[in-house]
């Protein structure tokens, strides 16, 4: 069985970091991730559509901003991804953007590495994230962003799993299961 984890929000923790340069550019001070209820910041009490907007253009030209995320999971879940890894059983499907500027896929690889996946294997798209898992044959699939995992869920036969977030809370669809942790996978990989 092949999985299929998103970075961003499943084992990189981009949320935070990425308030902090929405409330530089605010200047409006710390933005707590709690109030982050819909990624696309629709809902938000004082964020607009287009300081969001900046704010990624700027993260997605920095590939320090990259470099310096956080890991969300344990270590012995990367011990454990790390297994599936050599086992050729993981991929790793994310949106981020390639620049000209610096190679955003050797920066998500060095990553990765740093985090135990001695040879992580990553996919990059702009397009729905469905394509790929079929194309590939992902069979368990992890993202953190409902869009993705309706995509998944409606045009592949992946399962699909979303780990508990303070953006995707609302969200709820029948061949999606939520997830607290990673830890949770254990019982899909048996």
């Amino acid at each position: 069985m092949i999985l299929g984890l998103d970075i961003d929000g499943v084992v990189a923790d981009f949320l935070s970091p990425f308030l902090q340069v929405v409330a530089r550019k605010t200047g409006m001070g710390a933005i707590a991730a709690e109030t982050i209820t819909d990624f696309n910041f629709k809902e938000h009490p004082f964020l607009t559509e287009a300081i969001v907007w900046k704010s990624m253009e700027e993260v997605s030209y920095d590939p320090a901003f990259w470099r310096g995320l956080s890991s969300l999971i344990s270590d012995e879940d990367w011990h454990r991804l790390e297994a599936l890894s050599g086992q050729g059983k993981l991929v790793f499907v994310t949106h981020r953007y390639e620049r000209e500027t610096y190679s955003i896929p050797q920066v998500s690889c060095d990553w990765l590495r740093r985090h135990g996946i001695s040879r992580p294997v990553v996919y990059f798209t702009q397009s729905a994230k469905s394509a790929l898992v079929d194309k590939l044959g992902v069979k368990l699939f992890v993202d953190d962003r409902h869009e993705n995992c309706q995509d998944v869920a409606e045009n592949t036969e992946a399962t699909v799993l979303m780990p508990h977030r303070s953006y995707n809370q609302s969200f709820e669809h029948p061949r999606v299961t939520r997830i607290q942790d990673l830890h949770a996978l254990t019982t899909y990989l048996g």
